[in-house]
């Protein structure tokens, strides 16, 4: 069944490429906003792309901490355990975002969103899409 949901999620260009070619299945968070598995994730690497790249399906959210994640899934996340630890450092609660369906997209830059979306900036973390903002990012993208 297809799920409505949508969001846009910001990510560095090193990682967010590591999601779109598969070496990455899991994202690191301190926190995010409310979104419910199943939700399509829309990639928007950071500058200097300043692009949504693709999408991926959110399939699983897990919060231990910092070391129990991980022991979990420290090995699907991309990131050496230096800069894992100094992300997380400070932190009790760690959330690993699991991803699947990953599908890659001729990039979207920046200016064609603000042309697209009044008032669009790129969220510091995640941002839900609106049923406006979704039927308007599906017609930038095409069907998938």
């Amino acid at each position: 069944m297809h799920n409505p949901h949508e969001a846009i999620i910001s990510i560095k260009p090193k990682y967010a490429d590591a999601i779109m070619t598969g070496g990455k299945t899991v994202e690191l968070r301190r926190r995010i906003p409310p979104i419910e598995i199943g939700s399509r994730l829309w990639i928007y690497a950071t500058r200097p792309k300043a692009a949504i790249i693709g999408s991926v399906i959110l399939s699983e959210i897990v919060s231990m901490t910092p070391d129990e994640l991980w022991r979990h899934c420290g090995e699907k996340a991309a990131i050496d355990r230096t800069a894992y630890d100094a992300y997380f450092d400070g932190t009790e609660v760690a959330l690993g975002l699991f991803l699947s369906d990953i599908r890659t997209i001729a990039p979207i830059d920046i200016e064609i969103l603000r042309k697209s979306f009044d008032g669009f900036h790129p969220p510091q973390v995640m941002v839900k899409l609106n049923h406006e903002r979704r039927f308007s990012l599906s017609n930038l993208v095409g069907a998938m």
